[in-house]
């Protein structure tokens, strides 16, 4: 441990040659991870930041690994070993460095850029990153997420959905994502299938229904959910006033739901 702290604080000392720089202060606005969700376009994974005051959504491509990883976190899913998030969690507590504040720092060419604020000894340095992987980390630290004004006055918009069945889900306040083998193999379902509610809007008809973050869809009217192109089929097909009926899992139980079909 002596050596590592040493190595740390030979890093600090060559900043430049190693890539950290001072940290500056610059115009911008607290967020939180509002959910991890999949382009209605493209299928790729896209996490959601939301501003804390005016509820500005600032949506983030990033790959599938970040995005189980971001969601896991956000599920309190703890995995068996340490994934490479937990690691530099657990790497920056033992070396008693505070993650003070993650910020994503500029949008060029289409791609995101981050930075983690770092304290260690009475310095405040930061260091480029993913921001995907920023944001994980940031979620296992408790640290404050922030994204700059200039970032978030350039953010490209999610396309609205495409497909009746995915304005309907809209409707009803859900965000899904398919259950992987990965995912299912985490929860300890790794024969099931399903769908994975990955957020839930206060307030939306599929809150007042019972529905919650963290739910496997497993049928919706009797007809297996293996996917979400299945349960929009369902919510598609159902005209209103009609009631859907969800057989859902939680922690492991299964459970029935009742739920209003959008008009």
């Amino acid at each position: 441990m002596k050596h590592v702290r040493w190595f740390l604080i030979v890093c600090w000392t060559l900043t430049p040659a190693f890539g950290l720089r001072a940290a500056q202060d610059s115009g911008s606005v607290e967020t939180t991870v509002k959910t991890v969700t999949l382009d209605p376009e493209s299928k790729a994974p896209v996490v959601i930041l939301e501003t804390v005051g005016d509820k500005r959504l600032l949506p983030i491509w990033i790959d599938m690994p970040e995005a189980r990883a971001i969601a896991l976190e956000l599920e309190q899913i703890a995995p068996p070993r340490p994934l490479t998030h937990d690691l530099i969690r657990n790497l920056l507590n033992g070396l008693s460095v505070k993650l003070q504040r993650v910020t994503v720092s500029d949008l060029r060419n289409n791609t995101y850029f981050a930075v983690l604020s770092l304290e260690f000894r009475g310095q405040t340095l930061e260091i480029d990153s993913r921001p995907s992987d920023a944001i994980a980390v940031a979620l296992r630290m408790k640290a404050p997420i922030y994204a700059t004004t200039e970032v978030l006055a350039k953010a490209k918009p999610l396309l609205t959905p495409s497909s009746r069945g995915e304005q309907a889900r809209q409707k009803l306040g859900l965000q899904t994502q398919d259950l992987t083998a990965e995912l299912a193999a985490l929860l300890d379902l790794s024969s099931q299938r399903g769908v994975l509610v990955a957020d839930v809007a206060a307030g939306s008809p599929a809150a007042n229904a019972g529905l919650q973050r963290g739910d496997i869809l497993t049928k919706a009217n009797d007809k297996p959910v293996q996917s979400t192109a299945n349960f929009d089929a369902v919510l598609e097909a159902a005209k209103a006033p009609a009631q859907i009926r969800l057989e859902v899992l939680r922690e492991g139980k299964p459970i029935v739901i009742m739920i209003d079909s959008p008009s």
